[in-house]
């Protein structure tokens, strides 16, 4: 089944987690970027610029947290989900899903995203360590109703700990792999075309903007190899652990077909 439905998952999953990314390059590139206002409003003693930059960054992050939940649950429908005899499930189908899991599951990633980002800015190491133990937590959320999904995912990615991560790793070092090649490539296409890479800069303006927009946007088949190994490894662990009376009544993702 993935390989039949490897383009619709990537528009289904990987476009739609990567598109408010991109806007948020492009404004950025285009002078709208809240990182670098809410640091001079703070040495300004700007109270109302501190509290409008901080309201707009938890826009933004209530938006993006929306759209990638939306995205991420169409996907794993497109890998499981059933449609009619005959046929397949088609990208409407899955962005219709999607929508409908929007107000549980936008809630629970908006709250494991500022889980992991506080996580990151404790000395990397707790970010890193959350964003493995609730790397499952999207999946007890569309599969199990009433479990909470936050233990449910520590509960799975430490039952096999050691097969668990080595997994996590394989999915992060493709990931990571994928993701510089596209930096150094984009780097070349900035450098030939506006004479300079864009590293470690805060952007210079509207071309730059999209340069990184275009970059972004390309990046969306990581986020398919990403659904798609987690959709895996998900009904792999699950299907190894006893069912009990919690669990017997909630349906399981069907991956044999992939």
């Amino acid at each position: 089944m993935l390989r039949w439905q490897g383009r619709r998952l990537v528009l289904v999953t990987g476009l739609v987690v990567e598109f408010p990314l991109a806007l948020v390059e492009l404004a950025r590139g285009a002078g709208y970027s809240v990182t670098a206002s809410l640091p001079d409003a703070l040495a300004a003693g700007d109270v109302a610029g501190v509290l409008v930059a901080i309201a707009v960054s938890a826009a933004v992050l209530v938006v993006v947290c929306a759209v990638a939940a939306v995205g991420w649950a169409g996907g794993i429908h497109l890998l499981t989900g059933t449609a009619a005899p005959g046929r397949s499930v088609e990208v409407k189908d899955a962005y219709r899903h999607g929508l409908s899991r929007l107000p549980l599951l936008g809630a629970w990633t908006l709250g494991v995203v500022m889980l992991l980002v506080a996580g990151l800015a404790a000395f990397v190491v707790p970010g890193l360590y959350v964003l493995f133990a609730l790397s499952l937590f999207s999946f007890p959320v569309l599969f199990e109703p009433g479990v909470d999904p936050l233990r449910r995912s520590f509960a799975l990615t430490h039952a096999r700990g050691a097969g668990v991560f080595a997994r996590l790793g394989v999915l992060a070092a493709v990931a990571v792999a994928f993701e510089s090649a596209l930096s150094l490539f984009f780097a070349g296409v900035s450098r030939a075309l506006l004479g300079r890479t864009g590293w470690g800069t805060g952007g210079h303006g509207l071309s730059d903007g999209v340069v990184d927009a275009v970059h972004t946007a390309v990046g969306a088949p990581v986020w398919a190899l990403l659904v798609a190994g987690l959709t895996v490894t998900y009904a792999e662990l699950r299907a190894r652990q006893p069912e009990n009376t919690s669990h017997a009544a909630h349906p399981r993702p069907d991956t044999a077909r992939s």
